[in-house]
Formats: structure tokens, C-alpha cells, sequence
């Protein structure tokens, strides 16, 4: 899991109220995620086999900007609308089950995501003008900001029924709650079930497990080419010449660097940051990653073109499904 990855999995475990309906960490194929953590998910063909030659990548265009980038794979992937709205369809399941025990309950604000999901997937920041404001955090909803008084604090009672757990130490199971039965899980977990009909055995709503692999591994493997290798020694060397040569390995060292864990970039952090941006556009670096990382995944894309032709299928019945929950018109039938 690189730096903006780890980040971004902080942010959700964060901002989301217990169970999160469509933003858990990529599973790569064979069950394991980058960096060594189990994961369940799609079997993709780019996750067997030994080694094998890498594919060739297309011209590689001149691009020192993530804003905006798209990849091969979200054509098959869950969009960043379609996640939100599923946790949007998640919380209305949960406030209908909470209700039938006179229960309610506050969501965090939803904070409208801007700008690609990938914006910070290869290291420098996603343009210039993002490091000289924010340096390394986020322009919004960086999990360094949050304090304890940002939480939303539930009432015991919610708690229980929500988690289908007792809240007094001993996490036994709640079956009951003011003379009527608690579903197995509590409401978390039936808000969940009701999500996941109708997406396929061992689905889950809001997941493209298969998109999910092919676009881990590709990451992984792109990570590994020689062709990134060499754009990263480029990274590494033209920040060694600004001074910076404590950034031994690749452009993820700067980001990854435990001073910029502050509520607010500093002004070191800000330079260390735009001369991550320059050095990235020096050496080529996104554009080189893009174009390993396209072929990458144009070539599992090919391989596994019937799965996910039906896994984008699926997603579309499952967004109407989704925005028939929030409206309350249906869709989540018990």
C-alpha cells in the first residue's frame, strides 16, 4: 500500500460511521492486497503465473498533473459518485431499521469529493498549484486535521442496535431491543444484506472486485517495471540535487516523510512538496507511470474482458437500484 493509499484508508476509517458500503482498500488477485494484507476478492489473471515480460507501453506523453486522470480500468470500476450513493443508500437502510425501535441517528456532513480518485496515486502532488497551498495534505478532508470534537458521538442505545452488540464491555450479542428481535449484525449489517441482493453471490454492493484486482496489480506491477524504476532514480536524483537526500528510493518517500503529520502543511512542507512536483515533472514521472500502468492494465482488461463486461453490467442495475433506496421509492425489499 503506498503513502496516498495508507492516507486515504485513514480518511475513510475516519469519516464513515462503523461499516463503509463502497471505499474498502483494492483487492489484488490471489487474495492479497499491496503490501502483504489478506484480502478476499477477484481472481484476475494478472495475479498468476511467475514472472513474465512486461507489456509494451504506448508513447509516453510529457504530464506532470494527476488532476483529472483516468485510467483503462474505471471504464469497469465503481465511480466515486456511485460509492457515495451507496453509503447514502447504506445510511437511509440504517435510519429505517433504527426507527422501528424509536431509535435515530446523525450522519458526519458528506464532504462532495472534487477531482480524480488517482489524483494522488503516483507520489508528487497532483499539480503545482495544490503543493504551494497544501503541500502534501489534502485539499479536503485530510485525516491530519481531524480532532476528537470532529467525531460524531452516539447515544448507547444506538450503539447496541446498530452493532447487534452490547456496549458494556463484554460485546455479547443484542437480540433484543424494547420487546422486539435485533437482526443478526444489528442494523449495520441488514443494511448491508438488503445492499448486497440482487449483486451476485459473494458480491457486495458498491464493489468491482475484479476491476479492483486488475487495478492493484497493476499498480504493483507498474512499481516494478524498469521503465518507472528509471523515471523514479530520476525523482530521487534531481531531489538529492535541491538537497533533499534523505528521498533514497522513489517519489513516495517525500510524501510518506512523518514531519508532515500536522494539521496544517508547514512551509517546509510546502517547498519539500513543490520541489517533489518539479522533480516529478523533470524525470517524467506520472507520465511514465501512466503509460506502464495503461498497458498494464489494457492487457488484463483484454484477458478478462467477459467479467468485467458483467460486472459493469451489474453496477448499472445496482446504481438504479441505489437511487431507488434513496429516494424511498423501493429496491431494498426485506
Amino acid at each position: 500500500m503506498n503513502a496516498s493509499q495508507r492516507l486515504l484508508a485513514v480518511l475513510a476509517t475516519l469519516a464513515t460511521l462503523t461499516v463503509t458500503a463502497g471505499c474498502s482498500a483494492d483487492p489484488a488477485p490471489g487474495g492479497e492486497a499491496p503490501g502483504g494484507e489478506a484480502r478476499g476478492g477477484g481472481a484476475a489473471s494478472s495475479g498468476q503465473g511467475g514472472p513474465r515480460a512486461a507489456p509494451g507501453a504506448g508513447k509516453t506523453e510529457k504530464k506532470a498533473d494527476t488532476t483529472g486522470l483516468v485510467l483503462p480500468i474505471d471504464a469497469y470500476d465503481v465511480s466515486m459518485g456511485q460509492m457515495v450513493r451507496t453509503q447514502l443508500a447504506q445510511n437511509t437502510l440504517v435510519s429505517e431499521c433504527l426507527a422501528r425501535y424509536g431509535l435515530t441517528i446523525t450522519y458526519p456532513k458528506a464532504i462532495p469529493y472534487q477531482g480524480s480518485p488517482h489524483a494522488r496515486r503516483y507520489g508528487p502532488p497532483e499539480s503545482l498549484a495544490t503543493a504551494q497551498k497544501y503541500g502534501f495534505h489534502m485539499a479536503q478532508g485530510d485525516p491530519r486535521s481531524f480532532t476528537k470534537d470532529m467525531m460524531v458521538r452516539h447515544p448507547k442505545d444506538v450503539v447496541e442496535v446498530l452493532g447487534g452488540r452490547r456496549d458494556d464491555g463484554t460485546g455479547t450479542q443484542l437480540t433484543s431491543f424494547r420487546g422486539q428481535p435485533v437482526p443478526e449484525g444489528g442494523c449495520a449489517r441488514e443494511a448491508q444484506r438488503k445492499l448486497a441482493r440482487g449483486t451476485g453471490e459473494g458480491e457486495r454492493a458498491g464493489h468491482a472486485d475484479t476491476a479492483a484486482a486488475i487495478k492493484a496489480r497493476s499498480f504493483e506491477n507498474a512499481k516494478k517495471d524498469p521503465r518507472v524504476k528509471a523515471a523514479e532514480k530520476k525523482w530521487v536524483a534531481c531531489m538529492a540535487g535541491r538537497g533533499y537526500t534523505d528521498y533514497k528510493r522513489d517519489s513516495f518517500d517525500a510524501v510518506a516523510d512523518t514531519r508532515w503529520n500536522t494539521p496544517k502543511a508547514t512551509s517546509e512542507e510546502i517547498t519539500v512538496a513543490v520541489a517533489s512536483w518539479t522533480c516529478g515533472k523533470e524525470g517524467d514521472v506520472v507520465g511514465t507511470w501512466v503509460a506502464v500502468e495503461t498497458a498494464y492494465q489494457n492487457e488484463q482488461i483484454a484477458k478478462n474482458a467477459e467479467t468485467l463486461e458483467d460486472d459493469r453490467k451489474r453496477l448499472v442495475e445496482e446504481g438504479k437500484r441505489i437511487d431507488a433506496i434513496i429516494a424511498g421509492t423501493g429496491g431494498a425489499a426485506s
